[in-house]
Parts: structure tokens; sequence; C-alpha cells
């Protein structure tokens, strides 16, 4: 099994952004919470004098899909996201708010540095997984030790980003569960 670190191709692709920026409690609201309160967000490219192409995973705060991604790869994530409209002229894009967060983090063979104040995890340098049904019945997720930063996702995952040839995904893997 491996595990991919979900990102966006930022060098060939525009960003998108909302026309009004997300304020930093709007931002860490992304930790897993539902927003089924979601009022459709107006966004805009980041740099359109450079007429950068849109791809079907531009950069965001958090990961936006297009219409086309989402459709090949919903039953992929169904159960474990939201979807929430975007407002953007040009092509339809979703958000994707991931709300599976998984304790799945192997502590005694992940490597991370703690914070001396509270014990909490400040970094992970090095992903260790645990070996269970949650990480295996998931396709998209986060986990419960860096909620507000990076999501993860799946092998089968990023093989269906493939097999559509969808734009603008990056992926980095940061686990396989047969490597040494």
């Amino acid at each position: 099994m491996k595990i991919w670190k979900l990102k966006s191709e930022l060098d060939k692709y525009d960003i998108l952004m909302p026309t009004v920026p997300f304020t930093g409690d709007e931002i860490q609201s992304f930790d897993g919470r539902s927003h089924k309160d979601w009022t459709p967000l107006d966004v805009k490219r980041m740099y359109p004098e450079e007429n950068l192409p849109l791809s079907d995973a531009p950069g965001f705060t958090i990961p936006v899909f297009s219409e086309n991604a989402v459709d090949a790869l919903k039953y992929l994530m169904e159960g474990q996201i939201e979807l929430l409209n975007l407002n953007f002229k040009e092509k339809k894009y979703y958000g994707i708010n991931v709300i599976n967060v998984l304790n799945v983090l192997d502590y005694e063979n992940a490597e991370y540095k703690l914070f001396k104040s509270s014990g909490r995890i400040m970094k992970i340098m090095k992903y260790e997984f645990r070996v269970c049904d949650e990480l295996y019945e998931s396709n998209i997720f986060k986990i419960v030790d860096e909620p507000r930063s990076y999501v993860f996702v799946s092998n089968e995952f990023k093989q269906c980003v493939e097999d559509n040839n969808l734009t603008g995904f990056k992926f980095q893997l940061v686990w396989d569960s047969e490597k040494d």
C-alpha cells in the first residue's frame, strides 16, 4: 500500500484564490469540520496576466477540483469529503473539504518533532502509518496530528487521476508499506 501527499502543479497552471481573502479562522476551520452551511465562494485567477492554463486541480488554500475531476474521483471520495461550491466565471470548480480525519500515524516508527510546551507534534519528518482497516478503506484523508495541513490519498486515487488524464495534480510519496 502506498500513501501520497496531495499537491498541485503550481508552476504550469494558474492558481485560484478567493476574491475576498480567507481570515485566519476560516483557514483553520478546514480541519475536518463540516461546512454544510457553506455559502458559494467567489474565486478568481491569481495570475491572469500570465495567461497560464487552468488545470483540474489548481492551487488554492484547500484542494480544488474541476467538475471533470470530481466526476472521475467521486466514487473514491464518497463519505470522505464535502463538495463546496465555488463561483468562477470560466469553469466549474469545487472546493474539497476533507472530513475524513484518521488517527493512523505509527508513533513508534514515524519521525517527528514535538512542541516542548504541549508535547503535541510540531512537524513530521518521516511518515509511518499503522496498517489497519481504517487506512485501507480511505482514499482521501487528513491525520489527527496535522488536520489543517496536508491531504493524503491512496494509490487508487492517484491511479484514477492518471487513468483519466487529469491535470494539475501532483503527488509526493510519503509511505510505502512494502518498503523497508
